[in-house]
């Protein structure tokens, strides 16, 4: 049992957990290169691992391949993109379609190039990770730090009750004691704080005004035999298979209110709902009732956007669709309204998606015209033909 009395066992002993599991590793504060936002071995591992890229690199940059790169990768950065994008769509480098990830395909069985470079992916974990040289944050620590190929992607503060801390006060150091503007963590995807009990999380750093959220499987977490209630954290949310699924399918970046662009995070209740009801999909196909309990204020409406997103994606094992067509019925204009432009905002393929807001006949040509996803209210079935 590890000993709930020293705030570093806990720290080490996420870690060592996190070491020790599929498709990850542990690496030193020392191996990251904070002007340029990588750990240049992982980055190189992977790159290499790309040999038709890593062939047309050589060709054109000879010697300067992984420099070259890691430039492009900044300059993207500098830009004011997004490391999702960089993940999920890659870089054109010099005639090079440069992958910075690779998910795990659905088809294809374990043969192709495509799972072998998947099985090449190396999530690292670091703990007291330095992340500015800036004077505003020059000397800070990150306590727990995760990295994809090399790409920082997750920051943690950890916080053990039993010596008079908890996850208030890491909440109080991201909000008080780190630079919101900070290029690392501003171009992080999610930042968690977690004590023995709770964990919390925030995709968007705003100083004083960053909103924490809670990821917790309930109000509170039960108790574990032998770990830590936040377990769940390195032993579930943390692995390689559900970080990369969580990076492909669930998190979004769209403009806010404001114009600007936000990362959207999914919560604990959120992702295990939409999860739970893919896995059932696949295994037992259309034509069965599920019910999901949503509180108040929790999120449902992108709860069904991400899941109607990866419905109408999910297909059988001869590439064919599950669904045909996804059907969002609600039986209120308000909630239509909300709901359209969560689903449209997470659309990924332009054209997927059908909001019809108005006539019965324009509900019937949306499902004979096959769109992936059809957005109405429940008024329009009386009349539709």
């Amino acid at each position: 049992m590890p000993n709930y009395l020293d705030e570093t066992v806990f720290e080490e002993h996420i870690a060592k957990y996190l070491a020790e599991s599929e498709l990850y590793n542990q690496r030193s504060p020392r191996d990251f290169d904070i002007e340029h936002l990588c750990d240049r071995e992982m980055f190189e591992r992977f790159l290499r691992a790309q040999p038709e890229v890593w062939a047309k690199l050589q060709r054109n940059v000879p010697g300067a391949e992984v420099d070259t790169v890691i430039a492009e990768y900044n300059k993207f950065l500098n830009r004011g993109d997004s490391i999702l994008n960089i993940l999920l769509k890659g870089l054109p480098v010099y005639g090079a379609k440069v992958k910075f990830v690779q998910f795990k395909p659905v088809l294809g069985g374990t043969q192709t190039a495509a799972y072998r470079l998947y099985e090449q992916n190396r999530f690292s974990v670091v703990r007291q990770m330095r992340y500015s040289t800036d004077a505003a944050d020059c000397g800070n620590e990150l306590d727990l730090c995760i990295l994809i190929n090399g790409i920082p992607i997750i920051t943690c503060e950890l916080k053990n009750e039993n010596t008079g801390q908890n996850f208030v006060n890491g909440i109080e150091q991201y909000r008080t004691k780190r630079n919101s503007q900070n290029r690392m963590l501003r171009n992080c995807l999610v930042h968690f704080v977690m004590d023995n009990s709770l964990v919390f999380m925030t995709a968007v750093l705003r100083d004083e005004k960053t909103r924490f959220l809670p990821f917790n499987k309930d109000t509170t977490n039960p108790p574990v035999d032998g770990d830590y209630p936040t377990c769940y954290m390195w032993k579930e949310i943390f692995q390689a298979d559900s970080l990369l699924d969580i990076i492909q399918n669930f998190i979004k970046r769209i403009k806010d209110d404001d114009g600007k662009y936000i990362i959207i995070f999914p919560r604990y209740h959120q992702l295990r709902a939409v999860r739970l009801l893919r896995a059932l999909a696949a295994e037992e196909g259309p034509g069965h009732n599920y019910l999901v309990q949503h509180s108040a204020g929790s999120g449902k409406t992108k709860s069904m956007a991400w899941l109607a997103h990866q419905l109408s994606n999910l297909t059988k094992e001869d590439n064919t669709p599950v669904f045909d067509s996804i059907i969002m019925v609600t039986d209120r204009i308000v909630l239509n309204r909300n709901m359209a432009e969560d689903v449209v905002a997470f659309e990924t393929q332009p054209g997927t998606v059908k909001d019809v807001r108005k006539g019965s006949k324009n509900l019937a040509d949306a499902i004979n015209e096959h769109y992936r996803i059809i957005i109405s209210t429940v008024q329009k079935f009386a009349d539709a033909p």
